[in-house]
């Protein structure tokens, strides 16, 4: 996580176990509304562990990011610790944060966006060419079509192509990888980072 997480998470290290706790539900709660939160539950918060607002609203968000991440990589309780050890939360305020995780780790996930969109994942890629022989006139040219079998986190997507198509889909793989390595794209990932 970057330095602004670990900045807004600054206000968690004066806090009791409720208040961490009482905190992380907040979490969790914006997290299942869609990362939406009705601002007097922040503002209730502010008053009862006497925070300015503001700064319970960046911690919930950074917090809220820790618990989505965590949840995406499907971390158990070790693996949560260890995300949070870089920032340094007292014992029981951690024990806290991680009691919330552990116990809600499966709504989180069912509630975190990218987890729970319609778009496939790509798992794997397998690949073939075939070529047409049967045709016994020497005047025919063997065109050959090329085969692919995309693994998704769905359902397995076949399709075949040319070789006009193919070195069209290579070309759009060019620019993509070549997109991502745009100075506007890297630092745009720093910033979502």
């Amino acid at each position: 996580m970057s330095a602004l997480v670990a900045n807004d998470l600054t206000p968690l290290l004066g806090l009791n176990a409720a208040s961490a706790t009482q905190t992380s539900s907040l979490c969790v709660q914006y997290i299942q509304t869609a990362f939406t939160i009705d601002n007097s539950e922040i503002k209730k918060l502010a008053r009862e562990i006497n925070i300015p607002q503001k700064e319970v609203m960046a911690m919930v968000l950074a917090l809220s990011k820790i618990f989505a991440e965590s949840s995406k990589r499907q971390h158990n309780e070790h693996f949560f610790r260890k995300a949070i050890s870089p920032y340094a939360l007292p014992d029981p305020v951690a024990d806290a944060v991680t009691g919330v995780y552990l116990k809600n780790q499966k709504l989180i996930f069912e509630n975190t966006p990218s987890k729970n969109s319609s778009t496939r994942e790509y798992t794997d890629l397998s690949w073939r060419m075939d070529v047409e022989i049967a045709r016994r006139s020497v005047q025919n040219m063997a065109e050959p079509n090329w085969k692919f079998n995309v693994s998704t986190s769905k359902e397995p997507i076949e399709f075949q192509c040319d070789a006009a198509m193919l070195d069209k889909l290579k070309g759009e793989l060019e620019l993509a990888l070549r997109e991502e390595k745009d100075t506007h794209s890297q630092r745009f990932q720093r910033y979502m980072n």
